[in-house]
């Protein structure tokens, strides 16, 4: 299975580049498709994104501190008509920048008040799209990464029998880490939102939106292969924490080289 894997695209069209070769051919690709052409056929063989079973976006739409607001309007939408004519072959997940449009009280860097009706109308009109992490075995991706600590807390709070969502959490039995994050994700549980002192936050763990990549590698999931954004970093690397764990780091759309991450999965 190949994967290709998206990182923060803050309003940019860098991801048509890896994903249709151009800003240019992916209008012709939109345009043809709008007209009855099929996504997936031999039309398009030579596109780029025929060669993987699955993209991820890492999340982090939004908030550019030099896209104006039409165009990062344009793109989020553009973004999510993609995954429409892609479905399960597209995966959009959510970073904080996304998160603070869609629950209140969640604000951060970069927000932009004059477009908060704008994206809250688009991303919770769209919000079945997206997701908060997607796991394939051992690998899970997430917009900020997952540690053990924050794991535990998350876990902590999610099967406590006092929970009042406790008995949705029972039936629906969360088989993986990113069923027990979308789950937390749907019922809207607080600890989601944790931000760490790394993140000028109060929390002792922050959560998949918001944890550091030092924080991260020093308190990594046992036999978790990790692939995240949110920290910009000048091109995509990895850090090897043990034998059994890697992390990939991939924000850099916008500071960095702008390439993506590509892996060969055996499932």
């Amino acid at each position: 299975m190949k994967i290709l894997s998206i990182g923060d695209i803050h309003g940019r069209d860098a991801w048509k580049f890896h994903t249709h070769g151009s800003p240019y051919e992916y209008n012709t690709w939109r345009t043809a498709c709008d007209h009855g052409a099929e996504a997936i056929s031999d039309l398009w063989k030579e596109m780029p994104y025929m060669n993987y079973d699955l993209i991820i976006f890492i999340g982090d739409y939004v908030d550019s501190f030099t896209v104006k607001n039409p165009e990062m309007k344009l793109n989020l939408e553009d973004i999510i008509d993609f995954k429409k004519k892609m479905g399960d072959r597209v995966i959009l997940l959510l970073g904080n920048h996304d998160i603070q449009y869609i629950v209140s009280n969640q604000i951060c860097s970069g927000y932009r008040p004059e477009m908060k009706h704008d994206f809250y109308k688009i991303f919770v009109d769209e919000l079945d799209q997206f997701t908060m992490a997607h796991q394939i075995g051992n690998y899970l991706w997430t917009h900020a990464g997952v540690t053990e600590g924050w794991l535990k807390e998350l876990r902590k709070d999610l099967y406590n029998p006092s929970y009042r969502f406790f008995d949705i959490v029972k039936e629906r039995n969360p088989a993986t880490v990113a069923d027990e994050i979308n789950l937390a994700w749907e019922l809207r549980l607080d600890t989601l939102y944790n931000v760490d002192s790394a993140s000028g936050g109060y929390s002792s763990w922050a959560g998949p939106l918001w944890v550091r990549p030092h924080v991260l590698n020093r308190n990594p999931l046992p036999f978790i292969t990790q692939i995240v954004g949110h920290t910009p970093q000048a091109t995509v690397w990895s850090h090897e924490v043990n034998e059994h764990v890697t992390h990939h780091f991939i924000d850099c759309i916008e500071h960095g080289d702008q390439q993506s991450l590509e892996l060969e999965l055996s499932i």
